[in-house]
């Protein structure tokens, strides 16, 4: 696979700004040869390698990222683990069968990164807080109803919160109903993945600042293996997992399948007390928009507000600081709506991220050669997902089989898109229509 388009994200995420920083690991130089190669540093790719060094600790297991570990994606997310979900990325599952599947395996999800965080007390501001499906409109009013019924039928625990109760909890009158679900956490997303870091066995090694340009299947000793090529060197391998979520298309793999979208958010500095108070000193929360498109908003541990209100079909995938300053508007507008008693100079700063869709919800759990697997396409709900599917591909790709991955193969698979330049004209208009939709949403 030639001719591969690389990562080139801002340096601007709020996550990441506000931890400390972190000495980059080498570049991968010359040619290297290991037993097993993850492609991709994010929550998947970190939590495979560490799987992989655990089931083979004889084996040496090498991870490299086009940029820097844990710092695409993975830390550019809004901060929830959820179990329970409303607006499945774009298109959501059908049936309360279906349904109940996808809780399930999002619950496996958020156990397997509660047990690492727990195991190795990852500083991660883990909250166990729950989230709010709000809305600020009469029309959504329906569909949220309908979502209690369903958590309702599934014994799910959650509470139908009115406009007064909401305005008390947030410390805003902007919603007028919502639903608020026990079984969330809020977290801090880069220091999750920094913490994974931080954990991985001592027969992984990590190249950073080494995207793949080539990969492809050769013949060593008569064994098939691997050869990838990055801009200082090859790596032969007999194993090989990618995990690079959105950009699973840009190396050929589910091309037809699935598509990245570009979503940006703005992060605040810490409210002052003064604002604090006038916002009515609620604790920590997260609100999620009944409106696909709508806003989804944070207010931190550290009392700072996170809002994303924006997603895109974006060529190339990362933004200028010109164009991040286009999006910060709309974030401004966002913010405003909701505490318009708070200054309009908050935001601290701005970020866009990619986030991996697919047709009908699905996600990608895939042998895709002899010896080579993907994982990833959590549509927008993937810090347990990634972790587990991490997990469970690593042990997949070793033979194993169990419960979970079971129930994982059993999910539907990502349906057919049409043909390139159709599907991207229409989710553009997809996105059009949402946006309009989610007017008063955002």
């Amino acid at each position: 696979m030639n001719n591969i388009k690389t990562p080139k994200n801002d340096n601007t995420c709020g996550w990441s700004e506000i931890i400390a920083s972190r000495v980059s690991c080498a570049q991968v130089v010359g040619d290297i040869k290991t037993d097993w190669l993850v492609v991709g540093a994010g929550y998947t790719g970190l939590s495979a390698a560490r799987s992989l060094a655990l089931l083979h600790p004889n084996k040496r297991i090498v991870l490299i990222d086009g940029q820097k570990a844990g710092e695409g994606a993975s830390a550019r997310n809004s901060g929830y683990l959820v179990d329970s979900t409303l607006n499945d990325g774009h298109l959501s599952d059908t049936g309360l069968s279906a349904y109940q599947q996808k809780y399930q395996l999002n619950k496996a999800g958020l156990e397997a990164a509660k047990a690492l965080v727990e195991q190795h007390k990852i500083p991660c501001d883990w909250s166990e807080v729950g989230k709010i499906h709000a809305t600020a409109t009469v029309q959504n009013e329906q569909k949220l109803q309908q979502f209690s019924e369903t958590l309702g039928q599934l014994n799910l625990e959650h509470n139908v919160l009115s406009g007064a109760q909401l305005k008390q909890r947030l410390g805003t009158s902007y919603y007028r109903l919502a639903i608020e679900t026990k079984g969330a956490v809020m977290l801090q997303p880069a220091s999750l993945a920094r913490g994974l870091i931080d954990i991985l066995p001592e027969n992984v090694t990590l190249f950073e600042h080494s995207p793949m340009f080539e990969w492809q299947a050769i013949n060593v000793n008569g064994n098939k293996a691997y050869r990838v090529k990055c801009p200082n060197g090859t790596i032969t391998a007999n194993g090989l997992i990618f995990a690079v979520n959105g950009f699973m298309p840009a190396i050929g793999l589910q091309k037809n399948r699935v598509f990245p979208l570009t979503l940006t958010a703005s992060l605040t500095r810490p409210l002052s007390e003064q604002e604090y108070q006038s916002i009515g000193s609620p604790s920590q929360w997260g609100v999620l928009s009944a409106q696909a498109m709508g806003a989804t908003v944070r207010l931190t541990q550290d009392k700072r507000l996170m809002i994303r209100n924006t997603a895109e079909v974006w060529r190339p995938m990362s933004m200028s600081a010109a164009d991040l300053e286009q999006r910060k508007t709309t974030h401004i507008e966002g913010l405003r709506k909701r505490f318009p008693q708070l200054p309009a100079d908050l935001i601290e700063n701005t970020w866009s991220g990619i986030t991996c869709i697919s047709k009908n919800n699905a996600n990608v759990f895939s042998q895709v050669d002899k010896n080579a697997f993907a994982a990833g396409c959590y549509n927008g709900g993937g810090i347990g997902l990634s972790i587990l599917y991490g997990q469970q591909i690593a042990s997949y790709a070793s033979g194993g089989t169990n419960n979970t991955i079971n129930m994982i193969q059993n999910r539907p698979k990502p349906e057919r898109l049409p043909p390139q330049p159709f599907l991207n004209w229409g989710i553009a208009l997809k996105l059009k229509m949402d946006r309009y939709f989610a007017i008063a949403e955002r």
